[in-house]
């Protein structure tokens, strides 16, 4: 259940951020806090930014 938890915050978090261009860090990263200690979830939050940003090129 944890799994689908992040997933559908982190889908919905980079869907508002690839059309308002904010939000994805405000969303993603207290959802990830509640799961993971805080490096980790700093880390990943950084790595779902960068994939973001890859997605929003094509």
């Amino acid at each position: 259940m944890d799994v689908v938890v992040i997933c559908i915050a982190a889908f919905s978090g980079s869907l508002l951020t690839f059309f308002s261009g904010f939000g994805l860090g405000t969303i993603l990263t207290p959802v990830f806090i509640l799961f993971f200690p805080i490096e980790i979830a700093v880390t990943l939050t950084g790595i779902v930014h960068f994939l973001n940003n890859i997605f929003n090129y094509y």
